[in-house]
């Protein structure tokens, strides 16, 4: 890996004041993962843009005194475009409270560094000092590309970071880098060609396209085309076969989740009903032992009990998400959404509308249209959310019992009518009250990428507890108020079942016979206890 290159102008000073620095790029950069690595942060990461609609703050420090505030803007191209996310990102640049920023970080990818130094020229006219984290060198050199960092920093004039994002590789000397910058506080020296604020895109494609081929130490393979992605995109990007494979993965993933989850599922109902055993040999009959076992343990084994499908959903979803395929999932359900009067921006906030509805209807800021926006927001709701997901794994349990592989249809038939529900609805509001067609999406296919499985697993465990916390402490309340509400208040017990026991105490009354009458006798009991409640009531 190449040396960190600073520009020969850069003087090194200490601080102790508490700094600010915003990380930002391209779409499918890995900024998202670089700001988790340098604040020791989980925030979501995503290879399709639209995901990161808001900026996220998170704490570390570079250096021993030296506290940083790092800001994670949302990905763009370029900042002169008028989108949501680019005005976010000028705002924090232009820093309209007063504070200003102390350093920019800018991740680019070494595999179309042409492409994203055109955001780095822009970068440059402002005032903070800017590093640059020249990420996925290891991908750029597997594709035959060699960059010179040294050469790419003399160009710029500011410092140049090689590195692998989600490996940590580069990350030590990234930290000193943007400490030094921290401390320089002072902008960086203009290179002498660079183009203007309101250059137009194809002047400043120009000026990057030069300082690639200054940079480039070999691209002996860099043309060469990669058939095996294009192979596997001429099949999942296909407006048949994408569909196709879109249903068959989909399906492939409720079955795993039905699959893997038994053994877990079996385990915690088995604990539950050894806990709820022993209450009820520990305490004496009475109110407080009925609130603890069909109250309490009953409501927090109705809510455990679903969370290994929770989590390993969420597992399978990211590791789906880092190889790129969902990119891919979107490009092709851009077609299909649009049939029914949706743009296929939408596909990320009803993507995300799956783990709960209101992160996805905010998400649909980056929706440029209005009427798309309005559109997506009306629908989002009818996607199955996690908080469904107890009831879909109730249901098809109880109905496809030992027949995983059903079950797992069953569910995954539970998500498509979901789905069909939302289409049907926004075609509604295309003819009727939102009239129009759905703009065009464009949209850029991320490279697919061996999943991290560390990223799976972080994911799936916050996306757990954030149930626990929020699902989980809801459904627990509701057990506890519906068994207090079908308990209470207590009747007296009917005549029809006193004469049944006394019938059942008579002498010469067969033991068989007797179990029956008294079975009858607390069916009467509990029919009658039911009614007589206010839950019955």
């Amino acid at each position: 890996m190449a040396a960190v290159t600073r520009p020969a102008s850069a003087v090194v000073a200490t601080t102790t004041a508490a700094a600010r620095v915003a990380l930002i790029g391209n779409p499918n950069t890995g900024k998202t993962t670089l700001f988790n690595a340098l604040c020791g942060a989980r925030a979501k990461t995503s290879n399709f843009p639209g995901t990161t609609t808001s900026i996220r703050r998170g704490r570390a420090e570079l250096t021993p005194g030296l506290p940083t505030e790092f800001i994670d803007l949302p990905g763009l191209y370029e900042l002169q475009h008028d989108a949501p996310e680019t005005r976010i990102a000028r705002q924090v640049l232009d820093d309209v409270a007063g504070d200003g920023l102390d350093a920019v970080v800018v991740v680019v990818d070494a595999c179309n560094l042409t492409r994203n130094l055109v955001l780095v020229a822009e970068l440059l006219t402002h005032r903070p000092p800017v590093v640059v984290a020249l990420n996925m060198v290891d991908l750029a050199r597997r594709r035959g590309l060699e960059l010179d960092a040294d050469a790419l920093a003399r160009r710029l004039g500011v410092p140049v970071v090689p590195m692998v994002a989600r490996r940590g590789t580069g990350l030590p000397e990234l930290r000193a880098i943007i400490g030094e910058a921290v401390a320089r506080r002072t902008p960086q020296i203009r290179p002498l060609d660079l183009p203007g604020r309101d250059a137009p895109l194809e002047v400043a494609t120009e000026w990057a396209d030069g300082i690639v081929a200054e940079a480039t130490v070999s691209a002996a393979l860099a043309a060469t085309v990669d058939t095996a992605t294009e192979r596997l995109d001429r099949v999942l990007t296909d407006p048949v076969l994408g569909l196709l494979a879109f249903g068959l993965i989909m399906c492939g993933l409720f079955w795993a989740l039905f699959t893997l989850a038994t053994v877990p599922m079996d385990l915690i109902e088995a604990t539950f009903s050894q806990l709820g055993g022993f209450i009820e040999a520990s305490f004496p009959a009475g109110p407080v032992r009925d609130l603890l076992t069909s109250g309490l343990v009953g409501g927090i084994a109705g809510t455990v009990v679903f969370l290994p499908q929770i989590c390993i959903l969420f597992f399978l979803i990211t590791l789906l998400e880092d190889t790129g395929y969902l990119a891919r999932a979107a490009f092709v359900m851009d077609g299909l959404l649009a049939r029914f009067g949706l743009p296929g921006h939408a596909f990320v906030p009803l993507l995300t509308s799956h783990a709960c509805a209101l992160p996805g209807i905010m998400s649909t800021r980056l929706i440029p249209d209005r009427r798309d926006r309005l559109a997506t927001i009306l629908v989002a709701p009818f996607m199955s959310c996690s908080a469904r997901l107890p009831v879909y794994v109730l249901l098809t349990s109880l109905l496809f019992a030992d027949r995983p592989a059903l079950a797992g249809l069953a569910f995954a038939g539970c998500y498509v009518l979901g789905g069909s529900a939302a289409l049907l609805t926004a075609r509604l509001f295309g003819r009727t009250v939102l009239r129009g067609t759905a703009r065009p999406m464009v949209l850029e296919l991320p490279s697919y990428k061996t999943p991290s499985l560390r990223n799976a697993l972080l994911t799936a465990r916050d996306q757990g507890l954030a149930f626990l916390r929020t699902a989980g402490t809801i459904i627990v309340a509701i057990c506890v108020i519906m068994w207090w509400l079908s308990a209470y208040p207590q009747v007296a017990t009917p005549d029809s079942a006193t004469a049944l026991r006394l019938q059942a105490a008579t002498p010469g009354v067969e033991a068989g016979e007797a179990g029956a009458l008294l079975d009858e006798a607390d069916l009467l009991e509990a029919r009658a206890a039911q009614a007589g409640s206010f839950a019955g009531r």
